[in-house]
């Protein structure tokens, strides 16, 4: 079997990441398995483990882009308005419903709370407050949609 250049290896993982994070965002945190991901980019499942050993491997690899996609829907200028922000992307964008509804898979309830705390310039309680009530809203509608 003939050698993978470096740059051919690094044009499959990063089709393993834009594949595992369109899976994402279109089927949720269920569809990423190494079987379904190999299947959705034409390679071997031992491809994908040759460039992640463990899921959280990969998991940790998209962690940024997920974050991107959450912090531009939020309006973090205050408590209030980061609700809202909240309020109106469970309601409106689907994509944001898929990558939010099974984020404790990604990251821990307390490390989000905490960046996303940290992202607002007031009052450490007030901030807090409202990020509960963000959070409390998914749990309760986030099952109504999709």
């Amino acid at each position: 079997m003939p050698k993978v250049s470096q740059k051919e290896a690094q044009k499959t993982r990063e089709r393993i990441i834009q594949v595992t994070l369109n899976l994402l965002i279109s089927e949720g945190f269920e569809a990423l398995t190494f079987t379904r991901i190999a299947q959705n980019t034409n390679i071997g499942r031992s491809s994908i483990n040759s460039h992640f050993k463990k899921k959280q491997d990969l998991l940790d690899e998209i962690r940024p882009h997920i974050t991107k996609i959450i912090e531009q829907r939020l309006d973090f200028s205050h408590g209030e308005k980061i609700y809202v922000s909240w309020v109106l992307a469970i309601e409106q964008d689907r994509e944001f419903r898929k990558v939010i509804n099974g984020l404790d898979i990604m990251i821990s309830s307390d490390v989000g709370i905490t960046g996303l705390t940290e992202r607002l310039q007031e009052d450490k309680h007030n901030s807090e407050k409202f990020i509960y009530m963000a959070i409390g809203y998914a749990i309760v509608n986030l099952p109504h949609f999709d």
